[in-house]
C-alpha cells in the first residue's frame, strides 16, 4: 500500500509540483491585484514569490516534457532517413541532450555553490537566492534522469528493438 503510494507520487511528482506552483503563482498575483485595486495597498512579497514559482514551474514543466517525451523536436531530417536509422538518430539526439543537461547542471551547481559562499538574499522575501537558483542544476539533472528512465522503460518493454520508440 505505502509502496504503491510512493511509486504513484514518484511517477507524478512533476505534475503535482507544477500544479502546486501554478496555483501558488496565480494566488499571489490575484492577491496582489486585490490589494492594489480594492484595498489601495500593495504586498511587498507577492510579485517576488510568484516570479520564483513561475521559474520553478517552467523547469518542472520541462522535466515533465522530458519524461512524457513531448518536447519539441526537429524531425524533418529524421524523416528523410531510412526507418532503421531514425531510431539511432533519436537516440543520438537524446544522448547529446543528456550531455548538454549535465553540462548545465554542473554550471548550475557551481553557481549555487557560489551563492552559498557569497550569500545574496531576495529583496522582498529575504530568501537566500541559492535555494531559488537550485532549480537550475536540479532541473537539468532530473530532466536527464527522466530521459534515461524512458529508455529504461523501452528496454524493459521490448529490448533493444523498442529503444527510442513511443
Amino acid at each position: 500500500m505505502i509502496g504503491r503510494l510512493i511509486r504513484e507520487f514518484y511517477q507524478n511528482f512533476e505534475r503535482f509540483f507544477c500544479a502546486f506552483l501554478l496555483v501558488l503563482m496565480v494566488s499571489c498575483l490575484a492577491a496582489q491585484v486585490f490589494f492594489r485595486f480594492v484595498l489601495n495597498a500593495s504586498l511587498t512579497w507577492s510579485e517576488e514569490l510568484s516570479r520564483f514559482a513561475f521559474i520553478w514551474a517552467v523547469y518542472m514543466g520541462a522535466i515533465l516534457g522530458a519524461k512524457e517525451r513531448i518536447h519539441i523536436r526537429v524531425t524533418a531530417t529524421q524523416l528523410l532517413l531510412p526507418p532503421q536509422y531514425r531510431r539511432f538518430m533519436t537516440m543520438l539526439a537524446d544522448l547529446v541532450w543528456v550531455l548538454v543537461n549535465l553540462f548545465f547542471a554542473y554550471q548550475g551547481f557551481l553557481q549555487v555553490g557560489h551563492l552559498m559562499k557569497f550569500t545574496y538574499t531576495s529583496p522582498a522575501l529575504g530568501w537566500n537566492m541559492a535555494y531559488i537558483y537550485a532549480i537550475v542544476p536540479l532541473g537539468f539533472m532530473l530532466m536527464s534522469v527522466r530521459i534515461l528512465e524512458g529508455y529504461w522503460r523501452d528496454y524493459e518493454r521490448g529490448g533493444l528493438a523498442a529503444l527510442g520508440e513511443d
